[in-house]
């Protein structure tokens, strides 16, 4: 299953109710294991439905679109048991129109309106879960996921609880989330180049509220709306995930989570297990947490380029193999390029035709587009080690 190939939803149905559906989760043991994929923390390494079997190595923007899914998925199958899948992905849209703001509405493009449930869905999730950039600016960007996301799925319960309020009911608990971030930024006696991430982080994912002011504490937060234990979770989880940017936890901070428990009416105990869970899933995924990732923004575009060049390349090796053994000269001129520096004639060659065999394989076409060119030095980089064994050995015999 291939998350940004059109119909990905439809194959990904069975493994969907196999593994959330039918093991009837209660809540509580749901958002653990939700938790444990990083979802909760803005940051999927992994999926509910993922099992070691998958062969098709996913990328973060995907993991997160499945994670979505399958969290929206089971909140509505929990509530409506003998729906279809058809049922799900109905109300998805409806939810979806129904808290979408003005001028950012989902169904602005009058191709979605011609598109099948099915392509509705995911087109919905897909421009769901990217940021108001194009794919430059947000590979340039450390803001590589939407930190608030959860915040999706606890609408999308309150949707199918009330079927009424819903904009009004995400607006308030965007903003109770928002404020508690901050609070939690406010503990810190050094602040960081992280704080600043985050707060770019916060800023581009805010839908219904404007960030006028940085200064927060919890007495000026309203918790009173807060009631549902899948609320209060996710809020805990943010502030720990939030306070622990330096990977320490002074007494201070702890004291602001403890403080923040007896707002949400959470025993002590709890406090603890979140705070253990959160430095267990950093200890454990550190190097896959973007945020937590922030050296020079060029290299930071350069590592997030070069892991999406690689994926295309993988995804299309045969393809890309046969056409390139098609072509005698470009089969030299990349040999060559692996001993010595090509011309500049010989760079604009190879440069020509690469963009050739593009046109003609559907999922390079972001090579072809304006600005794609700088991708290329990328994509000459990866493709001799895709290529046989046999392809140096027999070029040398020539």
């Amino acid at each position: 299953m291939n998350p940004s190939a059109t119909g990905w939803i439809k194959k990904h149905f069975p493994t969907f109710k196999e593994t959330i559906v039918n093991p009837n989760y209660s809540e509580n043991n749901f958002y653990i294991k939700l938790q444990q994929t990083g979802f909760t923390y803005a940051n999927s390494v992994t999926t509910l439905s993922q099992n070691n079997q998958d062969t098709l190595k996913l990328t973060l923007e995907e993991k997160t679109k499945v994670n979505l899914f399958d969290t929206l998925g089971y909140l509505f199958f929990l509530k409506n048991p003998n729906a279809t899948q058809e049922d799900y992905l109905q109300e998805l849209l409806f939810f979806y129109e129904e808290v979408e703001i003005k001028n950012t509405s989902f169904f602005k493009f009058p191709s979605i309106l011609k598109a099948n449930l099915y392509d509705k869905a995911e087109k919905v999730l897909q421009q769901r879960i990217q940021l108001n950039e194009n794919i430059f600016q947000r590979n340039f960007s450390n803001l590589i996921t939407n930190a608030l996301l959860f915040l999706d799925a606890l609408a999308f319960l309150h949707y199918l609880t009330y079927k009424t309020g819903t904009p009004a009911y995400i607006k308030n608990l965007e903003a109770v989330i928002c404020r508690v971030i901050l609070a939690a930024f406010q503990q810190k006696t050094e602040k960081s180049h992280y704080e600043e991430l985050i707060l770019k982080l916060i800023q581009s994912s805010l839908r219904y509220n404007k960030l006028t002011d940085i200064n927060y504490n919890l007495s000026k937060t309203c918790f009173k709306s807060i009631i549902h234990s899948l609320e209060k979770n996710y809020l805990l989880d943010i502030a720990c995930i939030a306070i622990y940017s330096d990977e320490r936890l002074a007494n201070k901070e702890l004291e602001f989570l403890a403080q923040l428990g007896t707002y949400l009416n959470l025993p002590e105990r709890r406090i603890q297990t979140a705070v253990t869970q959160m430095q267990l899933f950093v200890a454990q995924h550190k190097p896959e947490i973007v945020y937590f990732d922030y050296s020079n923004a060029l290299q930071h575009f350069y590592k997030n380029t070069n892991r999406m060049v690689r994926v295309l390349i993988i995804r299309n090796k045969r393809r890309l193999i046969k056409e390139i053994s098609d072509s005698r000269e470009l089969m030299l001129l990349l040999h060559k390029s692996t001993q010595q520096e090509l011309s500049i004639t010989e760079k604009e060659k190879v440069k020509t035709q690469l963009l050739d065999i593009c046109k003609t394989i559907p999922s390079l076409a972001i090579f072809i587009l304006p600005g794609g060119s700088i991708l290329l030095p990328l994509l000459i980089k990866f493709i001799p080690q895709l290529l046989p064994t046999a392809f140096n050995e027999n070029l040398q015999d020539n």
